[in-house]
């Protein structure tokens, strides 16, 4: 009994301490209203898992988080998916055309160069970027071992190269004009 409650203190303590850091881990991967609902799920897990940790806690509660976010994502697309799909079948039953689609302002800068790489790529640099975890860390968080999440980072950031001198390039390069004098 006493042993856990010892374990219950312990993990009281990691939840004041690592809930900030949690909750702004999940703000950079999730819609502002998912976030809470989120964060409960990352700590309602960690304490179901509580015995089994191993190593420093807050990339622990990284790893869970990372799944949390990507089975909210899912979620939310299969939602959206689903309503899109009702939305279209509306339309048509009402005899009208499907609706054109909303347009959305994508982000500039970085968030939107990240968008072009790929979700490992991302989350990568993510951890060690923006979340500030050492490479030791963030392989803890991924639940990779140190060299493979050092070889992911270094590929990762070559790709992010590519993709901002890529940027820049199709920014600074003229492009071809038509005889009605327009930019192709």
């Amino acid at each position: 009994m006493g042993e856990a409650k010892d374990e219950w203190s312990r993990f009281k303590v990691v939840y004041r301490e690592s809930y900030h850091a949690v909750t702004r881990y999940l703000a950079r991967r999730l819609a502002p209203e998912l976030v809470d609902d989120a964060a409960s799920e990352v700590f309602t897990i960690a304490w179901e898992r509580w015995s089994t940790r191993r190593g420093a806690a807050l990339p622990w509660l990284y790893g869970i988080a990372r799944r949390v976010a990507a089975n909210v994502r899912r979620s939310r697309a299969r939602r959206d998916r689903l309503a899109d799909r009702l939305r279209h079948e509306k339309n048509l039953v009402r005899g009208e055309e499907a609706g054109a689609e909303l347009q959305v302002l994508e982000r500039m800068g970085a968030a939107r160069i990240l968008a072009r790489l790929p979700e490992r790529d991302r989350e990568v640099l993510m951890l060690v970027s923006w979340d500030g975890l050492e490479p030791a860390e963030a392989a803890q968080a991924l639940g990779c071992s140190r060299a493979t999440f050092t070889v992911r980072l270094h590929r990762a950031r070559r790709r992010l190269e590519r993709e901002l001198v890529g940027d820049v390039t199709a920014v600074t390069e003229p492009r071809p004009m038509t005889a009605e004098g327009t930019a192709t």
